[in-house]
């Protein structure tokens, strides 16, 4: 180790760190000065950035990139499956030709203990100060793989979508680790959201988070889907497997969502 190293960061500052494509906000506990990198966390200095408004706007623009390559992926999915077996139809047969029509909405419907649930959800944070435990168990990611794993059973192990529904799925996981810092978390959630990407900082938000976070996910879909410039035929096929997969998450609401919230210590 060397000594009298000079560094960029002092200790308690506030700073913004990379973690993958994603900036996250963050904190130094401490510092240590090290050749090349810190032998656990991989991090190296470059990886570190100040907190200030030219790295704020970083951080914004880096995540509006990857939320519209989300969209694009999604839409070329749901475009490309939704052709004849054997066939396949010009894209543009899909999209809106003419700008001024108005573009038809997707509206995915809540069961009634759902939406009770969202409710509660709301209250526990905004209201008491509660919070969901985590990490949670099953996560977000378990509770994908479990929903995979019924629907394949349900048909049987045969697919007569051309895979249009493992798109999908595949496309849920995707937008909740990419969504819920920005989309999915109360203002008093915040604080713990980054507690977590600190202390987690290998995993992914969806192996952290359980199915309250991803129920709202499901309420914020129509918002995010209507940017895509979708034909009402494609629509149509996005808000049939996005409802089964929320009808399953109802039917399982007793084993996925949380009895008791918990007070977070200042």
């Amino acid at each position: 180790m060397a000594q009298n190293k000079e560094f960029l960061y002092q200790q308690n500052e506030k700073i913004l760190c990379y973690h993958g494509p994603m900036i996250y906000e963050a904190k130094i506990l401490d510092s240590e000065y090290y050749e090349n990198k810190h032998p656990k966390s991989n991090l190296t200095e470059s990886r570190v950035l100040k907190f200030n408004e030219t790295n704020l706007a970083k951080q914004k623009q880096i995540e509006e990139q990857l939320n519209k390559k989300g969209r694009s992926t999604i839409k070329k999915t749901v475009q490309e499956t939704t052709t004849e077996k054997g066939k396949k139809r010009r894209r543009d047969t899909l999209l809106d030709k003419d700008e001024s029509i108005k573009k038809p909405k997707i509206c995915i419907p809540v069961p009634d203990s759902l939406r009770a649930i969202l409710v509660q959800d709301w209250e526990n944070v905004n209201k008491s100060s509660l919070f969901v435990p985590l990490p949670r168990k099953p996560t977000v990611s378990d509770i994908i793989e479990h929903y995979r794993i019924y629907r394949n059973k349900t048909k049987g192990g045969q697919e007569t979508d051309d895979g249009i529904a493992d798109e999908i799925i595949t496309g849920v996981l995707f937008y909740f680790n990419k969504c819920l810092g920005s989309r999915l978390l109360y203002q008093l959630e915040r604080k713990q959201y980054r507690e977590m990407r600190y202390k987690f900082e290998r995993l992914h938000n969806s192996q952290i988070y359980g199915a309250e976070h991803l129920l709202r996910l499901f309420v914020s879909f129509p918002q995010l889907i209507s940017g895509m410039n979708l034909a009402e035929d494609s629509l149509g096929i996005l808000k049939e497997h996005l409802t089964g997969f929320l009808n399953f998450l109802n039917e399982n609401r007793k084993e996925y969502f949380v009895d008791e919230y918990q007070k977070i210590k200042d």
